[in-house]
């Protein structure tokens, strides 16, 4: 019996749970190489994530792979996925804001930093950027932008950003976090059709990611104890309005030079424009439910 992805997609995203969710039952002192934990969180990263990836991708057959767009972006990309980057950057910050004002959030936090709770362990900066950084960056968009997008894709364009960014939001296992995450994954859905490669998006996820490794413990202070909040979001909200305003004409620019040189979207072809009716099949696809079921479970135990 053949699936449809809308069907697949979320299983793949509850098995990744499922996955990391039992790795946070190991004691990585004891699975550490040279007591490092990052090494053993490393391998965590790849087997957790990695590996369900590429079998998923192996079962869906060869003509599943030209859709995942493993291809390079062109260089006149590269400015307007670091423009992303920076923008989803102070969009982030603005959010995480709010979200601790409401006490929903009360610490920076990724999937993977929850390794280190109680290790009382410090990360030099290399092993933190490859931990928390470069390996993220490609496993989690090799999976969420290569692999479950195009799944969507038969839902219409729209559909896969918002559908794929609400699984990437409850691969947060965080009730705080999951907007966070939901914010992140349309940014880095509308990369890689604006850029027509998920190499955009990684390198978009990696961008962003350092500008967090580097300054997130100052924004995170500030965040907790800011001098003055209206000045702040005020600040800050300026910032994102321009960056988000360049970002957009950025990309009209692009879509424009599409246009003009006769290249139609990659996706024109195969994915219908939004409908109402797909975007509710695709996210009332009995799997889905259950994955943010299985979300809501880790969320609470983990919590």
């Amino acid at each position: 019996m053949r699936f449809r992805g809308t069907f697949t997609a979320p299983l793949v995203v509850i098995v990744v749970m499922f996955l990391v969710g039992a790795s946070r039952f190991l004691d990585l002192t004891a699975l550490s190489f040279h007591e490092n934990i990052c090494l053993a969180v490393i391998v965590i990263e790849l087997v957790t994530i990695v590996v369900p990836t590429v079998f998923y991708a192996r079962l869906r057959g060869d003509r599943f792979v030209p859709r995942m767009r493993l291809r390079a972006f062109g260089p006149d990309k590269l400015f307007v996925i670091i423009l992303a980057a920076v923008t989803l950057f102070f969009a982030d910050v603005l959010l995480k804001l709010g979200l601790h004002a409401v006490g929903a959030v009360s610490e920076d936090y990724s999937i993977y930093t929850y390794y280190f709770r109680g290790t009382g362990e410090t990360v030099d900066f290399v092993y933190s950027l490859i931990t928390f950084v470069v390996i993220p960056s490609v496993s989690e968009e090799l999976l969420f932008r290569g692999v479950l997008l195009p799944e969507y894709e038969d839902n219409g364009a729209v559909t896969a950003v918002v559908a794929t960014s609400l699984l990437y939001g409850m691969f947060a296992m965080s009730f705080g976090y999951f907007p966070v995450y939901f914010l992140q994954g349309l940014f880095f859905g509308t990369v890689t059709y604006l850029a027509r490669s998920v190499f955009a998006s990684m390198l978009c996820h990696f961008v962003f990611g350092s500008v967090w490794l580097v300054f997130g413990e100052t924004v995170w202070r500030i965040i907790e104890k800011p001098q003055s909040t209206a000045f702040l979001v005020v600040a800050l909200g300026g910032i994102f309005l321009v960056a988000m305003s360049s970002l957009l004409s950025e990309c009209e620019r692009i879509y424009y030079n599409y246009s003009t040189a006769g290249r139609e979207s990659d996706y024109a072809k195969e994915c219908p424009r939004f409908s109402p009716a797909k975007f509710a099949e695709a996210l009332f696809a009995p799997p889905f439910p259950a994955a943010a079921l299985v979300f809501a479970a880790a969320a609470v135990h983990f919590g």
